[in-house]
């Protein structure tokens, strides 16, 4: 075997450490450069964007659309109106009325909604994303069908800016795909969802006892949780059937958490025979809470019986619930705090002090 002599070691060391420093060098100039270049981009953008913002200002603050102010943006230089833009998309969710529809109306004679409608079929996902906000916010004939066709994309963050696009729109017709899209692999983000189907209201009630019949336990779960957020009183009998008779336990605590959030007085009943010994701790639970919601006088002694259940959950959110119904439920737990049972006294005391009733 040839071994290396000392000089040559010395020598590759050398070489070794002077190229490393090299590379530090470089990575320490394309990072000062990178910053600097970052900067001048970022404040040549601020200078153009003050040339016309002060026109944008005056257009969204005058009582009726200003056509000399919206030929003057409409005639600005494209450098200009590319710093512009973003502030202009900015303000339209903070306006309503005709200050909405000058800024929609601005948008349109520039080409932006033009440009965001080719946008939404880009190679680059940033660009989707981008038109997608932009379409959600000024809405207009072919807008929906291309954000519905983008809750499918193929990059998480396009199909999350479509689903709150929609929610911005307020569609219900957008309502089956938002609700399909709970099933798709991957699925959309639930929380996103239903914020939009809650935003849609009553309309979106169709869409969702459509999800509620789903054979899937999730989506069952989900349309209910959905019916609660969207304030959809008309799916208390739907909700009220699935308290009582749906095999999966997470869709019948839902709809207990749904029914309570509604306040619905036909689901009292359903709510009672939920808080039942025989049903699982998480349902009753859940049950006993949305009772107090309810401040049904019937409920009353139901609860204080609750106060002294062995499950420590149970029995404190049957205290709590007491408090939610009113002087009545206030006087039953006085009531528990003199009787025997140390644990249900406990309980009973510290929800009236939680609520300021104070104890005996």
């Amino acid at each position: 075997m040839t071994l290396l002599s000392p000089s040559i070691d010395r020598l590759v060391l050398v070489v070794a450490v002077v190229a490393l420093a090299a590379v530090l060098v470089a990575l320490g100039v394309a990072l000062f450069v990178g910053r600097w270049w970052r900067g001048f981009v970022e404040g040549r953008r601020a200078r153009l964007c003050a040339q016309a913002r002060p026109l944008l200002v005056r257009l969204v603050a005058e009582d009726r659309t200003d056509a000399e102010l919206l030929d003057r943006l409409t005639a600005v230089q494209a450098p200009v109106w590319r710093a512009l833009e973003p502030t202009a998309v900015s303000m339209l969710e903070k306006l309503r009325g005709d200050a909405h529809a000058a800024v929609v109306g601005l948008l349109a004679r520039r080409g932006s909604v033009e440009r965001a409608m080719r946008g939404t079929r880009r190679r680059s996902a940033v660009v989707r994303a981008r038109s997608a906000d932009l379409l959600g916010a000024v809405g207009g004939p072919g807008v929906l069908p291309q954000l519905v066709r983008l809750l499918g994309d193929r990059d998480q963050e396009v199909r999350a800016v479509a689903v709150r696009a929609l929610g911005n729109l307020a569609d219900p017709a957008a309502a089956p795909a938002l609700v399909r899209g709970l099933l798709g692999h991957p699925p959309l983000p639930q929380h996103l969802v239903m914020d939009a189907l809650r935003r849609m209201g009553q309309d979106a009630l169709p869409a969702l006892s459509t999800a509620a019949a789903h054979p899937d336990d999730g989506v069952r779960a989900q349309a209910v949780e959905a019916m609660g957020l969207v304030g959809a009183v008309g799916a208390a009998p739907t909700l009220v059937e699935m308290l009582g008779e749906d095999p999966s336990p997470e869709v019948r605590v839902r709809a207990a958490r749904a029914l309570g959030r509604l306040g619905s007085p036909t689901a009292i009943g359903a709510l009672l025979d939920a808080v039942a010994d025989h049903e699982p701790t998480a349902l009753r639970v859940t049950a006993a809470q949305a009772l107090g919601a309810l401040g049904a006088l019937r409920a009353v002694p139901v609860l204080a019986g609750l106060v002294g259940d062995p499950a420590h959950w149970l029995a404190h959110t049957a205290a709590a619930a007491l408090v939610a119904s009113g002087p009545r439920g206030i006087a039953a737990l006085r009531d528990v705090t003199g009787g025997a049972e140390a644990g249900a006294a406990a309980h009973a005391r510290e929800a009236l002090v939680a609520a300021g009733a104070g104890g005996r």
